[in-house]
């Protein structure tokens, strides 16, 4: 069988290992560089993508726990305002009107579960009708 002549045999693995070195050579010596720079620049970009992310998010909590820290404030605020001025009411004995109050108190209420966190909600205290307020 002329293809397992040992005469074409060897200059074949000659020419193949000639090719492939030469090959290998030029791809080590001039591509890879190239490559391994593009890939250490990407790796650069997405470490100070990921950092500029981070400080965003760190910055964007930050302001979010401020925020809620002053909303809690002024929930506080508000809560001893009520307490205070139904208080006195109690003690005056005078006859109030709770229906326009009860409504004012529901659209607040509408409106702080339509943008608050429940956080925020359970900060609040709500008392039933049937309670009554005593001296």
């Amino acid at each position: 069988m002329p293809q397992l002549d040992r005469i074409i045999v060897f200059s074949q693995i000659f020419w193949l290992v000639l090719i492939f070195s030469v090959f290998y050579a030029v791809l080590t010596h001039y591509f890879l560089p190239k490559f391994l720079k593009s890939l250490k620049i990407r790796k650069q970009v997405i470490d100070l993508n990921t950092k500029e992310i981070l400080e965003k998010t760190e910055g964007t909590l930050n302001k979010q726990n401020l925020l809620i820290k002053i909303l809690v404030k002024n929930l506080e605020i508000a809560s001893n305002l009520l307490v205070s001025y139904f208080g006195q009411l109690v003690k005056n004995k005078r006859e109030v009107d709770t229906l326009m109050i009860d409504q004012k108190i529901g659209f607040v209420i509408l409106n702080t579960v339509k943008f608050c966190d429940l956080k925020l909600l359970d900060s609040i205290f709500v008392y039933p009708k049937s309670l009554k307020y005593k001296d």
